[in-house]
């Protein structure tokens, strides 16, 4: 009888380790109860796309709860994007665009923890224990959490011991950011090969802006590529006005363009016009509104906007870096500068309007398709607001930055300490 024993056994084993595996298009928890995961690591969930196959390397999304301790893994599913970052419907699938060819859909990971601090530890034995389910491509792995877990995405990306590589982390209204510990030369930066997009509300009482920037800057200072946004709102848990759905699917977008070791995508906004396609370059990765893209340096698009608009005819395309084929052509080919820009479609010569509150400009009134000098006057200088969709200021807390004037009135405000 004994001799039956031990193959039982392994059945039974092999039974349970199947059970533990993944479940496409549903969420599957590995928790301490189960046995699926050691006391100490953190309990997790994953969802995986329905058309998942294991013989692909999927991207990988984490996100970071805020907040103190949770103890069950249905708790990480609560986040403040929720059902946005599920692939129930492809097509609504925050950061999906119909303009990628051979679009593949990300896993998505939910961890929980019992104290109230991320560990980097912890979560490379995290990604480990991922790896040993799910097929992931380890250099397109991204971090993102709100509160407490923006500071934890900070912590994972400052904290890594070399086993694991995020390509683009998004902390949101990161608390407490004056803890995490970074490097403090260019060589023990750990964040320089990741691309940074930062979204804060400064008049987050909880999570202090002040806290935040030193660590945002110092990314910036050693090296490293990243874009900040001020959140609306008056508060910590704030929310831009309206409807975030498209803001959000971008910036996923941005996150999911980003690989590991190869040169960053960089924004790319057309103002009156589309991207048609591209032409050259690596990973190319166009937004579902062709109004938008992520491109390395050097990429070529292809971008065309109408011969008209209202009864102004079109007049060039207006830049203040890259390359335009043909810049008189409403039809043209543009090279990817090394950094985020924005292009603009000028129709007629009519003046428009540029405010500035709070600062100058160079020149003083300038005229479509011009290129445009702002700098802050005041003292107290804190960062720029504008409300204008056709001025993308990416580091929002540079005294001075350029633009190309684009065919509408644009006001600039400087908010001030």
């Amino acid at each position: 009888m004994a001799k039956f024993i031990f193959p039982l056994l392994l059945i039974a084993i092999s039974g349970f380790a199947q059970e533990a595996k993944y479940t496409p298009g549903k969420f599957h928890n590995y928790s301490y109860a189960d046995g699926t995961v050691p006391q100490g690591d953190y309990q997790y969930s994953v969802y995986v796309p329905k058309d998942y196959d294991p013989q692909k390397s999927y991207p990988l999304v984490f996100w970071l709860h805020g907040g103190r301790g949770r103890d069950h893994p249905d708790s990480g599913k609560r986040n403040m994007v929720s059902e946005r970052l599920w692939d129930n419907r492809r097509s609504t699938d925050a950061g999906y665009s119909r303009n990628v060819p051979n679009y593949i859909g990300y896993i998505l990971v939910s961890p929980v923890k019992p104290v109230l601090r991320w560990n980097a530890a912890i979560f490379a034995r995290l990604i480990k224990h991922v790896k040993g389910n799910v097929s992931v491509d380890e250099n397109r792995i991204y971090v993102t959490g709100f509160s407490m877990g923006g500071q934890g995405t900070w912590r994972v990306g400052c904290g890594n011991d070399g086993s694991y590589k995020i390509a683009a982390m998004m902390p949101l209204g990161a608390w407490g950011c004056r803890e995490v510990g970074r490097g403090k030369t260019r060589e023990t930066f750990k964040t320089l090969k990741t691309a940074v997009w930062n979204l804060h509300c400064p008049l987050d009482r909880v999570s202090r802006i002040s806290e935040q920037m030193p660590l945002f800057q110092a990314h910036l200072d050693f090296g490293g590529y990243g874009r900040f946004t001020m959140i609306p709102g008056r508060g910590h848990i704030s929310r831009p006005p309206g409807n975030d759905r498209e803001f959000f699917s971008m910036r996923m977008a941005w996150m999911l363009s980003q690989t590991y070791e190869t040169p960053f995508n960089y924004v790319l906004k057309v103002n009156d016009g589309k991207i048609e396609k591209v032409s050259s370059g690596a990973r190319p990765f166009t937004g579902d509104t062709n109004g938008y893209g992520f491109y390395e340096l050097g990429t070529v698009v292809k971008i065309t906007a109408p011969k008209s608009k209202g009864d102004k005819l079109f007049i060039k395309w207006a830049s203040d870096k890259g390359k335009f084929a043909d810049a008189n052509s409403h039809s043209t080919s543009y090279t990817m500068p090394g950094g985020d820009v924005t292009i603009s479609a000028v129709y007629g010569k009519q003046p428009f309007k540029l405010n500035i509150v709070g600062g100058k400009s160079k020149p003083d009134v300038p005229k479509p398709g011009e290129i445009v000098v702002v700098t802050a006057s005041s003292d107290k200088f804190f960062y720029w607001k504008t409300d204008s969709k056709l001025i993308d200021i990416a580091i929002p807390t540079a005294r001075s930055f350029k633009f190309a004037m684009p065919s509408g009135d644009v006001t600039l405000i400087v908010q001030e300490k």
